[in-house]
């Protein structure tokens, strides 16, 4: 099972962060509880030697690893998706960090803990293990003495490392409520996993949309520094290792792109399975297998490809890790030696048949710099014996064309359809395939409009284009939905039903093909948006409570947003604070109209979209004969906050978590 370690060393330093962050003292004492250096140690006890994985147990992760031209350091960024019962887990793990504090470990995750959590995260990740080591010399594979992971986090001005989340604690949860206790008044808690039927964490996704609306997400951007790299004739060939422990990493992407260097290539990747991992920091290697003698169970793949950035031609090796967690602590390593050694066979590369023929259309749309060729087209219609090759065009008169890591992009310029471009695969000896020339055509234009039930798509194809089968896809975050294909030889319009999309804007995604011409894909903003419908409210029962009237009812939104209900009596705002809604069903109170013969209350549910529907009551003569007015209910239940410290009974709690460093592994 994957774990978060040293909870005990997270306790105390989550001591330091609660008491600075969530605990409201009076000002005259702020001085005794800022951060310090000796917090800053703390920092580094409590998180070194984790790993990324230890604190966050994904579904799919993708890290992307440019290495820099000093050779020296790489840019990282990183997002890893965590659905289902992992992102339970996860929330589980960070708030039973809280043990012992009042609130805390109770199977819920507040905004107090949510905010702590924030507040630490950039340098606890500063102080993690990377696993990845970067060294110039022969081939090797460690062993004793040798702790080939020499990367670590730099986090400077220059570099600031940065991690932000999506949905860690949800903000339209069914389940919120009020937490038991706080110092904070504005204090709400989730439970760690949802104990409404049908996981329901955000209320303004519909659930029809079958999507796992409780998912996080994790964003990572930082700088790797290699202690001890150099190269670019510092050794001969320029030979050099790069490794990774891939422990505990499953269904992971990793991208590594090297500076260009003529010849590059990767002379072995091996997979070694075995040794014992070392949990506080890999310097346990264990002995050192001879390279090219590794045994492995084939769990990590990789292929190796020629990109071009900024006009240079550059190595890059895409990666995909498997882990099966039943094999902790077996460790998982990867070694790509690298070498400009050509080697002792190197063919040409060659067209493949998925390939365009001479004189074929390459579709693009026009609205801005789009690619016209991805890697992933490259990887299909080019092959060669030391990977794959870079496909390289050239011509596109009038037209902007740029390159990057993704592929070829184009901007189409104003008033033109069409262009020839001059294109050929290239290897990393310099070596070509013969050169084909295409048509860079915009196949289609479209247009959009919707109602509140469906959109209409109007394509309309460009000059010289064939006949092309083509599905029109309404696109949001949490929802798509897709036309029947449809065969377009002329102006075709296309309705699609949007009872499956959410309110508010969506993307319009095309795909089109046809022959003597490549796939065509693009997602484009017509301008489109959904309507929202309004809320239906109803009265099922009210009652005078001495002068104050109780009214309660139903209320309910088709999409499932967010509503808030309003109440006026005749000219006056009624029920001011009281309105409560829980589910489907909504109370409130009020005073009448003093002396009033009658007290005509409107109650009103709206959408976040402002979407309205109000329902008229009759409450009937007001009782008491009140000679005023009343003040509008206030739903504050609590005192003013005067007198005495709030919160003073964490501080007792939190020291003995510090002392005491409460906690537990769960990697077992």
């Amino acid at each position: 099972m994957r774990s978060t370690t040293k909870c005990s060393l997270w306790a105390i330093l989550l001591t330091v962060l609660m008491l600075a962050s969530t605990v409201q003292l009076p000002s005259e004492m702020a001085e005794e509880i800022e951060p310090t250096e000796t917090n800053a140690r703390q920092v580094e006890a409590a998180c070194e030697g984790l790993t990324f994985e230890d604190m966050f147990n994904y579904t799919h992760a993708i890290f992307d690893i440019k290495i820099n031209d000093d050779w020296a350091s790489a840019d990282v960024s990183a997002v890893a998706w965590i659905n289902g019962t992992l992102a339970d887990q996860v929330r589980t793990d960070l708030e039973s960090l809280f043990e012992g504090l009042p609130g805390g470990d109770n199977g819920y995750l507040s905004s107090d803990e949510y905010t702590a959590i924030e507040n630490i995260a950039s340098d606890c990740v500063t102080e993690t293990n990377p696993r990845v080591g970067f060294r110039a010399s022969e081939p090797h594979r460690g062993g004793d003495g040798v702790n080939w992971y020499n990367a670590t986090w730099d986090d400077s001005d220059e570099n600031p490392l940065t991690i932000e989340e999506y949905n860690l604690m949800p903000q339209n949860h069914i389940d919120e409520k009020e937490c038991d206790q706080s110092p904070n008044s504005d204090c709400v808690e989730i439970p760690v996993a949802p104990i409404s039927e049908g996981r329901d964490c955000d209320i303004t996704i519909p659930q029809q949309n079958n999507v796992d609306e409780c998912r996080i997400i994790v964003w990572l951007n930082g700088t790797f520094l290699f202690d001890g790299m150099t190269l670019g004739g510092a050794y001969s060939d320029d030979n050099f290792t790069l490794a990774m422990n891939t422990s505990n990493m499953t269904n992971a992407d990793l991208a590594a792109t090297f500076p260009s260097l003529d010849g590059l290539r990767v002379g072995m990747f091996e997979e070694c399975d075995g040794r014992l991992i070392d949990q506080q920091n890999n310097d346990y290697q264990g002995s050192a297998p001879v390279p090219g003698t590794c045994v492995s169970d084939g769990t990590i793949t990789q292929e190796s490809r020629l990109v071009s950035i900024g006009g240079e031609t550059r190595l890059r090796v895409d990666i995909h890790v498997e882990y099966d967690m039943d094999d902790w602590p077996t460790g998982q390593d990867m070694f790509f030696d690298m070498t400009t050694v050509p080697p002792e066979t190197d063919d040409p590369p060659m067209w493949t048949s998925a390939a365009p023929i001479e004189g074929e259309i390459m579709p693009i749309a026009d609205d801005g710099a789009v690619h016209f060729l991805s890697t992933e087209q490259m990887d299909a219609w080019a092959t060669d014996d030391q990977g794959a090759p870079l496909i390289s065009c050239s011509g596109a008169d009038g037209w902007s064309m740029s390159s990057d890591g993704d592929g070829l992009y184009a901007d189409a310029p104003s008033g033109q359809d069409s262009t020839t471009v001059s294109c050929h695969a290239i290897d990393s000896a310099g070596q070509t395939t013969d050169v084909r020339n295409y048509t860079l055509q915009v196949p289609l234009r479209a247009t959009g409009s919707a109602s509140s039930g469906s959109a209409t798509v109007t394509m309309t194809p460009t000059a010289g284009m064939p006949s092309m089968s083509a599905v029109v896809t309404l696109v949001q975050d949490d929802a798509q939905t897709s036309s029947n294909p449809v065969t377009m030889n002329g102006e075709t319009v296309v309705t699609v039903d949007l009872s499956s999309m959410s309110p508010g804007p969506f993307m319009v995604k095309i795909t089109a093909q046809g022959s003597g011409m490549a796939d065509f894909s693009h997602t484009s903003n017509l301008g489109m948006s959904k309507a929202s419908s309004p809320p239906s409210v109803t009265v099922t029962d009210g009652f005078w409570n001495g002068d104050s009237y109780e009214i309660s009812g139903f209320v309910n939104d088709p999409d499932g947003d967010p509503v808030t209900i309003t109440g006026m009596n005749g000219e006056y705002e009624w029920g001011t604070g009281t309105f409560q809604v829980q589910g489907n069903n909504w109370l409130a109170s009020g005073s009448g109209i003093p002396n009033a013969a009658a007290n005509d209350l409107t109650i009103t549910a709206c959408d976040n979209w402002g979407q309205c529907a109000s329902v008229t009551h009759s409450a009937g003569e007001t009782p008491g004969g009140s000679e005023s007015i009343p003040d509008p209910v206030s739903n504050n239940d609590g005192d003013d906050g005067g007198g005495g410290l709030p919160g003073f009974g964490i501080f007792a709690a939190l020291g003995a978590i510090a002392l005491a460093g409460l906690g537990h592994q769960r990697r077992d």
